[in-house]
């Protein structure tokens, strides 16, 4: 094989595998370990802290700190010097969240009953449209967490119905 260079096939672009970690702004990484590894069961991964972002290379000193979710994806959190505080931006409190899966009514109810053995203040087990059940706390961070048993798949008539919506939506506004 001699002048020839192996060429590996450019690969087929689909939706991501899995998630990762997602990253929220945090104001007291301390109060933000305890909720997550007390409250929430998750494994503290990792932290780190830098005086450079990497990707930018502006300097700006932070903490980076990571909790496991059973999946293998995290939560993660920067705290950094001089944040300044959460301001209100009218955007409602329920639309930014993070719907994380558990895997049974009865663990849901647990969930719950953990959650207000805490002292964190719990919104539901609410049924969504058959689909999901879900509970709803806040963390120290205001960030909202949903826990989530989804009871069916979604199926190729839940995305019809769900273009129509779209359709619908993008008509009204129109």
């Amino acid at each position: 094989m001699t002048g020839t260079v192996a060429r590996s096939e450019t690969p087929v672009l689909r939706a991501p595998r899995s998630l990762n970690h997602i990253a929220y702004p945090t104001w007291d990484s301390q109060r933000t370990h305890d909720f997550y590894t007390q409250v929430l069961k998750c494994p503290f991964l990792a932290a780190i802290q830098l005086d450079v972002v990497p990707s930018s290379g502006e300097r700006t000193p932070y903490l980076h700190t990571f909790f496991g979710l059973s999946d293998g994806g995290a939560i993660a959190f920067f705290e950094v010097d001089g944040l300044p505080g959460a301001k209100p931006d009218g955007i409602p409190s329920w639309i930014r969240h993070i719907a994380l899966n558990v895997d049974s009514m009865e663990e849901l109810h647990a969930w719950k009953a953990h959650f207000e053995a805490c002292g964190v203040e719990v919104n539901g087990i609410v049924d969504h449209d058959g689909v999901w059940e879900s509970l709803y706390v806040f963390d120290p961070n205001g960030v909202r967490i949903e826990l989530t048993l989804q009871t069916r798949d979604l199926t190729d008539a839940d995305a019809a119905e769900g273009a129509a919506a779209l359709r619908a939506w993008n008509e009204r506004k129109a």
